[in-house]
């Protein structure tokens, strides 16, 4: 796969490195990554290994972060236009490479301006933001928006560069380095694993883009037949799950709101309280309030629908607030941290004031909140003794929380294993069929085409075998693993969107199965690069074990480092916190046969996991002993210089 700047679709040939310390700008050719890294996470990957240096923390000036487009951005190819954000996260335990992404429309607009990507380095003097007209990229003034929350400061920017503008900005949390810092942006999309801190620390407030030029498209009436084809597939896909948005009791929805690109939209739309209140919602971090509210006041509050504006607006991660607050619920009722250690009116937990508090504090490192501002992990090591237990039995030893894991689906073993923060895009992959699957099972086959069988059928196309959705057996699980991840990397270095891609099954053919080159024919349609099924295999090879030799230059150890939190391999009832035990809380899976299995209570197999992970190793070209990848795999691979690097591994 090649390709040069003067015959170029897809991609618009310029990535901008902004070095904030000397107020400089350097533009790189994409076309020296794009034919071996694609766009998105792959050219994330490569420029953060020739940008980063291991030793420098997340918070370090020249530690880059990196804000990629893709391929197919602001083309009319469809759900496409995502942002890829990634860099060394402050929220991870400890500190390592992870990516974060989100939609709206920045990414779309940064592609007509003229950019496939941005490489932040350095360190302003005072607060800046970036002002991307066109080719134009401008270092402003941003003292007058320094210490307001999201929302003010869209409002701002939008009156000062016209309503049309698309921006990504910051709140309060990202100001003052808290490791939950999100970016926020259009349609009200974030991205979280503390990056908003990271730009925090360059003090970057926005990113405000607006462009007029256009991408061209090598083959338009091609992409036009496989968004017809794309539309005509989806009569089930994951968003469907559902049949409606999820919404707070009371609240309504107004409208959909999509995202560039998007056909047809998913549960993304703008509701409305009760109380009158708007704003807009996707998924049911949405509610992540409800518990603390109903257990306060006995019915649904205004509070539930304002904890994610307000989580926003203070640029908190939602999804760490969740379980920051759960960990606060099980101290307290243990007496491990008091209203008098904490500050903290916690016999108020669920009420607005309560979560305003706390939001605050943390967002200002003040009192107790400089602690809950570490993360649930580090917070709960400052306090010590059994808070460090409640929150290892949360999450995994980086941070992760525990979302179709390894207890239920064995195929999810090497996913959490050897990636520190596993992408949701991996495990929604593993969860959509099968949730569709314990949909048709549950109702007696009234709800959903997704029999066994035709369950058996995607698995052998997608999956590489029946095997893989038999949960008698660990066979087939390996391999699973690594074509769930080789698409995924995929899909986030074309900035595809989850709820839309892969299109696993096919609601008008008679066996209901899906195109798994649908992507790759799509990519080719818009960049007239004529890549195959073996293009696309290597590629995800190439970016998968170059993230493995990040993790491992940044002290990652190899097989002895990939390992489950141990209570994984304890039987015992998980809290259902996954929409597979939402629909299925027996935790029904197929096994052989007509065979019916269920996973509650189970543990994950000591034995069974080392048999996994050899054949996984394996499977991977990396030394079965050591997980390291071998000298042939990285010289097959075109990855010369990670070898060099890595050879004290080695």
């Amino acid at each position: 796969m090649q390709n040069n700047k003067q015959t170029m679709f897809g991609w618009v040939g310029t990535i901008a490195h902004v070095d904030l310390t000397t107020q400089t700008i350097e533009k790189i050719d994409t076309a020296r990554y794009c034919h071996e890294y694609l766009g998105g996470l792959g050219i994330g990957l490569r420029l953060y290994w020739d940008y980063a240096r291991p030793e420098c923390d997340a918070f370090h000036p020249e530690s880059p972060l990196l804000l990629m487009t893709g391929p197919l951005a602001a083309t009319p190819a469809p759900s496409a236009s995502r942002l890829l954000i990634c860099g060394k996260s402050p929220c991870v335990f400890p500190e390592h490479f992870v990516s974060a992404n989100l939609g709206g429309f920045f990414a779309a607009e940064l592609k007509k301006a003229g950019y496939d990507g941005l490489v932040l380095t350095g360190r302003a003097d005072g607060p800046v933001y970036l002002h991307i007209h066109n080719s134009v990229i401008t270092i402003r003034c941003a003292r007058h928006l320094w210490g307001e929350g999201n929302y003010a400061v869209r409002e701002t920017l939008l009156r000062e560069h016209g309503s049309r503008s698309r921006m990504l900005t910051i709140g309060p949390a990202g100001e003052n380095r808290t490791r939950i810092g999100i970016v926020f942006s259009d349609a009200g999309s974030c991205a979280s694993m503390g990056f908003g801190s990271v730009m925090g620390s360059k003090n970057i407030k926005a990113v405000v883009v607006q462009g007029s030029g256009r991408v061209k498209v090598a083959d338009p009436e091609g992409v036009k037949d496989i968004r017809q084809a794309y539309r005509s597939m989806t009569g089930q896909g994951y968003f469907h799950l559902f049949n409606k948005p999820i919404i707070v009791p009371g609240s309504t929805v107004q409208k959909k709101v999509h995202c560039h690109g998007c056909p047809q939209g998913c549960w993304r739309s703008l509701h409305r309280s009760a109380g009158g209140s708007e704003d807009i919602r996707k998924c049911q971090i949405g509610n992540f309030y409800m518990m603390w509210d109903k257990q306060l006041h006995g019915d649904f509050t205004e509070a539930s629908f304002a904890a994610p504006t307000m989580a926003n607006d203070y640029g908190v991660c939602a999804m760490d607030m969740v379980f920051l607050l759960l960990w606060l619920d099980r101290c307290r009722a243990q007496g491990i941290v008091t209203q008098q250690s904490s500050g903290l009116d916690l016999d108020r937990m669920g009420s607005r004031e309560f979560l305003d508090d706390v939001l605050q504090k943390t967002s200002c490192r003040e009192g107790f909140g400089a602690q809950l501002a570490e993360g649930l992990l580090r917070a709960s090591r400052s306090v010590g003794g059994d808070a460090i237990a409640i929150a290892g039995d949360m999450l995994t030893e980086s941070g992760r929380a525990i979302a179709y894991g390894p207890k239920v689906f064995s195929m999810s073993a090497p996913i959490y294993a050897t990636e520190p923060r596993p992408f949701i895009t991996e495990l929604h992959e593993i969860c959509e069929p099968l949730t569709k699957w314990a949909r048709w099972h549950l109702s007696g086959g009234t709800q959903t085409y997704m029999s066994t069988e035709v369950l058996r059928r995607i698995a052998t196309e997608f999956w590489g075998s029946s095997e893989a959705v038999d949960f008698s057996t660990h066979a087939g699980k390996a391999l699973t693993a690594v074509r769930v991840q080789n698409r995924q990397y995929i899909k986030e270095s074309l900035n595809l969107c989850d709820f839309a891609w892969p299109v696993y099954d096919d609601a008008g053919a008679p066996e209901h199965v899906g195109d798994p080159a649908l992507d790759r024919k799509l990519f080719t349609a818009v960049t007239g690069v004529a890549a195959t099924q073996q293009d696309f295999d290597l590629i995800a090879e190439r970016l998968f074990t170059l993230y493995r030799c990040i993790l491992l230059r940044e002290g990652r150890r190899g097989r002895q480092d990939d390992t489950l939190p141990e209570f994984m391999f304890i039987e015992r009832e998980e809290m259902i916190a996954d929409v597979f035990g939402m629909y299925n809380p027996e935790l029904y899976l197929p096994g052989s046969g007509e065979e019916i299995i269920s996973r509650k209570g189970k543990a994950v197999d000591r034995d069974q996991f080392k048999a996994i992970m050899d054949d996984y190793y394996a499977l991977r070209g990396w030394d079965v002993r050591t997980g390291i990848p071998t000298s042939a795999t990285l010289q097959r691979l075109n990855l010369p210089m990670v070898e060099d690097a890595c050879k004290p591994v080695l």
